[in-house]
């Protein structure tokens, strides 16, 4: 249940917040697709971010949603079950087990963030690809928090853009 009064009518919760401010729920949207869009890292990637933030901001959709066809990626129920679980991060490749270090730093801010991490990223990651991660993170933290501070049901589509099943 909403911690707002939302307009009455159809369509989600989330929907029906946005359309208090539509310019702002445009903006969010356009956001969102534009990361999805263009995005360049691998899949496990990004999921494995995504799903460390769904769970520090205790987001139960963000958290049970999953890719489609993700199986077929690799993304079985052990990849997210795992993924809070610092002694567990062997199990996921560098890249993956780095960007769920990125996601739990980039939830607790800057200072979270020390020059050997930063190096260990720059050694795995290019720059262009921090940035995309970054606004991934800022994304999922963001508009997830927002979700999950005002109980606001949604559903959250996640959808691998053609050329991105890497």
């Amino acid at each position: 249940m909403a911690r707002i009064a939302l307009p009455e009518g159809e369509g989600e919760e989330g929907q029906r917040m946005w359309s208090l401010r539509p310019t702002l729920g445009e903006a969010a949207r356009a956001f969102g697709e534009a990361l999805q869009d263009e995005a360049r890292l691998p899949v496990r990637v990004r999921e494995a971010a995504r799903i460390r933030i769904a769970h520090i901001n205790g987001c139960i959709p963000c958290s049970e949603t999953r890719v489609e066809d993700g199986e077929n990626l690799g993304l079985d129920e052990d990849f997210y079950a795992h993924v809070d679980d610092p002694a567990r991060r062997g199990d996921y490749k560098p890249r993956e087990a780095l960007a769920i270090g990125f996601a739990e730093r980039f939830a607790v801010g800057p200072s979270a963030f020390d020059d050997a991490f930063w190096a260990d990223l720059n050694s795995h990651f290019s720059a262009d690809e921090l940035v995309e991660l970054a606004a991934h993170c800022a994304k999922w933290l963001g508009l997830g928090r927002l979700n999950a501070v005002m109980d606001i049901s949604v559903s959250c589509p996640i959808r691998i853009p053609a050329g991105q099943e890497n």
